[in-house]
């Protein structure tokens, strides 16, 4: 075991140099551990085991003993794999190819108005006709005043009474469209307007993102 280093009896510079000495021998000894000690003179000491049979002051003083090198450092992570080149051209949208989408897609939009608009229009002419629960009775009237007594009217259906006038008519009843067949005309008349809008929104639409 190395011998401990002791101050001086007295003097700051001697005292200094004792625990330089001190802190040598802990390290040279690989030693994690000193103690300090104080004599009842009030002399200091650093060692690295208290000596038998010692009176005074003991510190103990925990010092890290230096790291150890490491013959065998630990490899380095591997670096991340590089994106493939496909990955990274994909990554990039070509401007001609952007084009090109737009505008199937803007044809595609004018496709379908130019449908709904043709539907509409044959819609409106196949609702040409009046259906039974359209219909509606009429009265029209005729003047009957140079009619003969029993004579037949203008119509199989029509019959002969007095006007307010007091004159003879002729009264005919007809069945005509009624106000349910012209409500749905104009739902029809209505979806073709609509479907007209579109066509040239969409059209309107072509143009500006085409040019």
């Amino acid at each position: 075991m190395p011998k401990p280093c002791r101050s001086g009896t007295q003097g700051h510079f001697l005292r200094a140099l004792a625990v330089l000495c001190a802190l040598g021998l802990a390290l040279a000894a690989d030693a994690k551990t000193l103690y300090k000690l104080v004599e009842k003179n009030g002399k200091v000491s650093y060692v690295d085991k208290v000596p038998k049979g010692f009176d005074g002051e003991v510190t103990e003083i925990i010092m890290d003993a230096p790291p150890t090198p490491n013959a065998n450092p630990p490899p380095a992570p591997p670096a991340p794999p590089r994106a493939p080149a496909t990955a990274v051209q994909e990554g990039k949208r070509d401007i001609n190819t952007e084009r090109k989408e737009a505008r199937a897609r803007l044809e595609a939009a004018l496709d379908r108005a130019r449908e709904k608009l043709a539907a509409a229009k044959k819609a409106l002419s196949d609702g040409v006709d009046v259906d039974d629960d359209e219909l509606q009775v009429i009265q029209q009237r005729y003047d009957a005043s140079g009619a003969k007594p029993g004579a037949a009217g203008p119509r199989s259906n029509c019959f002969q009474q007095m006007g307010g006038d007091g004159r003879p008519v002729w009264i005919c009843p007809v069945m005509v469209p009624g106000e349910k067949y012209r409500d749905r005309q104009k739902l029809l008349e209505d979806r073709v307007r609509s479907a007209e809008a579109e066509v040239a929104a969409a059209e309107d639409a072509y143009r500006r993102g085409t040019d």
